[in-house]
């Protein structure tokens, strides 16, 4: 096409591929993720961690191309202040695992970014953006100065009678222009920066795509996703955002029970609690009694967990006239934890299972990866950044 178009003038022909065929073409890529060019690598920075996913398609079906959980060389505020320091860390993903192409969908990290839930109600004719941003000056008065703002629409409940919710995302402006510049000073080019709860809810459903023999119906969710300093509770309804809360319990609140308890070092606590066959002893006791005597001291971190979750089940019911969940789906390291999955099975009537996506969308020719990644921190959540613009299929 360039080299025609610098021997000729323009003719109408030609200015109808320009104007309507051309930009229809260049949308192809985001409507057809793979037609073009590579899917968005999926680039999470958690609190210690780099996390990259991409997914290629195969037959149709989203698998994993290539994954890596790689640790900062340094303080991760030093890498947004120098990004070729984050470009060599890309560097050694890519020499790692096949990763291709340069275009990312990512996220803010965690305490950069403010995520709330606003109940509002749109006047005749008002649009839902103008409305939450009133809502926003009520609550939050001169604090919105200055802040980039960002919104999701949650499932209208079933009995609305005009008030409305939504899942509101707020950083500051000159967070957000700081960030964006150390992803492209490290050579990338960001397609989107997406919010935590909306990739976990896009995870859930290409999972329920995948999983749930009614497809295209897909199942009420309930994802308990665990986090070093704290957990989330989130429903997705069928394709839709419908609740998204924090809670308490956390990993870390794990092991500071148990260092306070039985005086056990947290990587002591991160081999008993996550690995198969742990081979640990104590004085004067077995590594059966070891396993007895940590269910007991874990026991009361898990209750309350219990009770968060049988609240949010109360509420979906009140909301849905009386209909529940199909499934809970645990994510995050703590998942791997038996006491919580046996905990959680005995006690609830819905089936509960985890959520790896590294088994999930497991390729048949896939390129070696470390062992239970799917479980690392942030992995969920990375790979629901990948699945951005990736068609559900069955």
């Amino acid at each position: 096409m360039s080299l025609f178009m610098k021997k000729f003038t323009l003719t109408p022909m030609n200015m109808l591929f320009d104007k309507l065929l051309k930009p229809a073409l260049d949308r192809l890529p985001r409507v057809l993720p793979g037609f073009g060019r590579d899917l968005s690598i999926g680039l999470e920075m958690g609190p210690d961690r780099l996390n990259l996913v991409q997914m290629e398609l195969v037959a149709g079906r989203p698998v994993i191309r290539a994954i890596a959980s790689l640790p900062y060389p340094c303080p991760r505020e030093e890498l947004l202040r120098h990004p070729q320091r984050l470009k060599s860390l890309l560097k050694q993903a890519y020499a790692l695992q096949p990763f291709k192409g340069r275009h990312v969908v990512s996220c803010l990290p965690a305490d950069q970014i403010k995520i709330i839930t606003v109940s509002y109600r749109c006047g005749e004719g008002q649009a839902d953006a103008t409305a939450i941003v009133a809502e926003l000056r009520e609550r939050l008065k001169g604090e919105l100065d200055g802040m980039v703002v960002d919104f999701m629409n949650l499932r209208h409940e079933e009995s609305d009678t005009g008030q409305r919710n939504a899942l509101v995302a707020l950083a500051p402006r000159d967070k957000v222009m700081a960030y964006l510049g150390m992803l492209t000073g490290a050579g990338l080019e960001v397609d989107a920066l997406d919010v935590g709860p909306a990739a976990l809810a896009r995870l859930v459903c290409h999972a329920g795509a995948l999983d749930t023999p009614e497809f295209p119906r897909f199942p009420n969710v309930l994802l308990v996703n665990f986090g070093a300093d704290s957990s989330f509770l989130t429903v997705i309804w069928g394709r839709r955002l419908m609740l998204d809360r924090a809670v308490e319990f956390s990993e870390n609140r794990m092991f500071s029970c148990l260092k306070q308890a039985l005086d056990m070092p947290e990587e002591m606590a991160i081999r008993l609690l996550y690995e198969k066959n742990a081979t640990l002893s104590m004085e004067n006791g077995s590594p059966d009694e070891v396993g007895r005597m940590v269910a007991e001291v874990l026991r009361p971190e898990i209750v309350p967990l219990l009770q968060e979750i049988n609240k949010t089940l109360v509420y979906m019911a009140s909301k849905t006239r009386g209909k529940s969940v199909d499934q809970i789906y645990l994510s995050g390291r703590a998942a791997g934890y038996p006491g919580i999955l046996n905990s959680l099975r005995e006690k609830l009537k819905v089936p509960v299972e985890i959520l790896d996506p590294v088994a999930v969308f497991a390729s048949k020719h896939g390129h070696p990866h470390e062992e239970g990644l799917g479980a690392a921190a942030g992995i969920a959540l990375t790979t629901g950044l990948a699945l951005r613009g990736v068609p559900t299929n069955e």
